[in-house]
């Protein structure tokens, strides 16, 4: 009789003990809480330092955005000396034809060659501007050519390219130019003081300062 007791007693207390050895295996899964307090940054941070103390010898003055860095670059020539000479020229037509004097890159080469720019020329709508910097509109400034520029085959002469050259920059957003063989085929110098781009369909501006 103690003995079916005591057995009765053990298996009693075994149980009780699975059961309460077992109970967090069968518990819910806790919550994954994914809300801005409770995700930890992490410990591995990346820095910039603009100091010179990371790089023995050297500084960095300033970061500059790219519009500021761009607008810095100077002109290499004599800019009023070439919107003199497209000045003079307004009102006046050249012929025109492959190479001639009233195409508009053919007009505008002139301009800026009478300054003093190094404007080569030859080739593409692209290769056209070799030594040039390519600038953001709105960086612009006079003695820029801007080039209307074909998307989808930039380095080909196709319908709609034209080229110009800026003369002002307004108050207003607009921009004072001057350029050539407009309509095509005049080769007449013209003026315009309050000029926005509008470059065809399937076009983009492209600026350059030489």
């Amino acid at each position: 009789m103690q003995g079916t007791a005591k057995a009765f007693i053990v298996g009693l207390v075994a149980s009780v003990t699975f059961a309460l050895g077992a109970a967090p295996a069968m518990a819910a899964p806790p919550v994954e809480d994914f809300a801005p307090a409770a995700v930890q940054p992490s410990t591995v941070s990346q820095s910039l330092d603009t100091t010179g103390a990371a790089i023995a010898g050297e500084e960095i003055d300033s970061v500059l955005p790219v519009e500021q860095v761009s607008s810095s670059i100077p002109a290499g020539f004599d800019v009023e000396k070439s919107i003199a000479l497209a000045e003079s020229e307004v009102g006046t037509s050249r012929a025109t034809g492959w190479s001639a004097p009233g195409e508009c890159i053919m007009s505008a080469q002139r301009w800026i060659r009478a300054g003093g720019g190094a404007w080569g020329g030859g080739g593409n709508p692209v290769s056209n501007y070799e030594g040039a910097t390519r600038m953001t509109l709105a960086t612009a400034q006079p003695g820029d050519i801007i080039q209307y520029e074909n998307i989808a085959s930039p380095t080909s002469w196709v319908t709609g390219v034209h080229t110009l050259m800026i003369t002002k920059i307004n108050g207003d957003g607009t921009f004072t130019i001057i350029e050539s063989n407009n309509p095509g085929g005049s080769g007449l110098v013209s003026k315009d003081e309050h000029w926005t781009p509008k470059p065809p369909e399937g076009f983009q501006v492209a600026v350059w300062r030489f």
